[in-house]
């Protein structure tokens, strides 16, 4: 396949999709000399929550805490192939990560790389103007906007080679690399979108957790080293996407269509802080191995208001506690652990505990079918909100006490406990929401 690069076409790559996703495809994309920029989408609200707690602390903190480990073997290729990296593992924090950057990259061989920080998405300032979906019952840790293409389309055309961000609608990282190359027109903007969805859960697209109708799913060792998405992007919006030549992986209608669909509540009104796009008309065309041409995707219209999440702090606890039982008759012994748990711990409220069998009802609850065989082993679990620790400690006694006083076999017992934040949404008027490009 033609890889070069020509003012006709602008490739750009999808190097992760959360925030513990592999770095090895994210290196060999930007070291390939395939891709005009990668793009590393590394934050959803459980991992914004450490870096808020984080920053509490020291007003230097906050950024993602695997920062480092990805960049490290990142920005040599990146600066070697004169690749553009994009990324939101600013977290609550983009100026100071900005600033580590800069300083990794004089570290590992890279000088002379200009490094963005684009802020703005922290409106916790803005809190009393912020239309919450429900009232604000605890401590408001933080308050961010979903940020759009505006701030990361200025520090491209600053000259940024790294741009870092926190909260951004994760297509807004890929389509801010492709705004300013396309023709201007509604129909490209919602395309550069599109590819931006398609390109945001990296292996997700390319044959990732994907089983395929009748089989024919990749096996173990091409799981183990899949390659991650590349968009080829003609000024119209339209684009093809592939992996590297060699690389394993799916690439064809049925996978794009489930990543298209991904987390959309209506195809045809797909809300992003830069446009709702209707995906409806979207064309899936196979043009040959591992290669699809996407387009047809239309721009409907604009928000007034972007998307908030706040994260408040309750008080009390969240307790997760496990118990095995293995062996002969495992299933029904676990069956009467729940059922001394039920009765021992009645004084909790029905919607503040749940007690299940993995393996057996921890997903589908009364929905899972009967089995024809009794398994082997099984763990109950229990997971409550907690007044306090105290009460927190009263569950891990109760499954403690059932190796002594309940059914035989109870062992390998696992206790967590964790504060309780809970996420709630709202709406802000976006002209309250201003993006600022810091350098590092």
């Amino acid at each position: 396949m033609d890889t070069s690069s020509s003012e006709s076409v602008r490739r750009i790559g999808g190097g992760a999709g959360f925030a513990g996703d592999r770095i090895d495809p994210a290196v060999a994309l930007a070291g390939s000399d395939a891709i005009d920029a990668v793009v590393l989408e590394c934050l959803a609200e459980r991992t914004l929550v450490p870096g808020l707690r984080a920053r509490r602390q020291n007003p230097d903190a906050g950024s993602d805490p695997r920062l480092r480990r990805r960049l490290l073997p990142l920005l040599p290729a990146a600066h070697k192939t004169g690749c553009r990296i994009i990324s939101n593992l600013g977290a609550a924090n983009p100026a100071a990560a900005a600033r580590q950057i800069a300083r990794l990259a004089d570290e590992v061989g890279a000088p002379g790389m200009r490094v963005a920080g684009v802020v703005g998405d922290d409106v916790v300032r803005h809190a009393d103007a912020i239309a919450w979906e429900e009232p604000i019952q605890g401590t408001l840790l933080g308050a961010h906007a979903y940020l759009g293409t505006e701030g990361l389309i200025a520090a491209i055309s600053e000259g940024a080679d790294v741009v870092v961000t926190g909260r951004v609608a994760d297509s807004a990282l890929f389509a801010a690399e492709l705004m300013p190359f396309l023709d201007g027109t509604d129909d490209a903007f919602a395309n550069a979108v599109m590819i931006g969805h398609l390109l945001e859960c990296s292996g997700q697209v390319t044959g990732g957790n994907f089983e395929a109708p009748g089989g024919g799913s990749l096996d173990g060792a091409s799981y183990a080293r899949l390659g991650y998405p590349i968009a080829r992007v003609e000024r119209d919006g339209s684009a093809v996407i592939h992996i590297l030549d060699g690389a394993p992986g799916r690439v064809d209608r049925l996978t794009c269509t489930l990543q298209l669909l991904y987390e959309i509540h209506d195809p045809s009104a797909y809300i992003t802080p830069d446009a709702i796009v209707d995906f409806s008309k979207v064309r899936i065309e196979e043009l040959g191995n591992n290669r699809v041409r996407v387009s047809g995707a239309r721009k409907v219209g604009r928000p007034e208001k972007l998307k908030v999440s706040g994260f408040v702090e309750r008080p009390g606890t969240h307790a997760d506690v496990e118990m095995s039982y293995a062996g002969t008759g495992a299933l029904t012994r676990a069956r009467h652990a729940a059922e001394a748990l039920r009765i021992r711990l009645e004084y909790f409220a029905e919607d503040a505990i749940r007690i299940d069998i993995v393996g057996v009802d921890s997903v589908l609850s009364g929905a899972s079918l009967p089995s024809n065989a009794s398994p082997p082993e099984v763990r109950i679990h229990v997971s409550a909100f907690c007044r306090d620790e105290e009460e927190a400690q009263s569950i891990e006694d109760e499954m403690y006490t059932l190796s002594i006083c309940g059914p035989a076999g109870g062992g390998s017992m696992r206790s967590e406990r964790r504060p309780r934040v809970t996420v709630i949404d709202g709406l802000i008027d976006r002209s309250l929401v201003e993006t600022t490009v810091v350098w590092g």
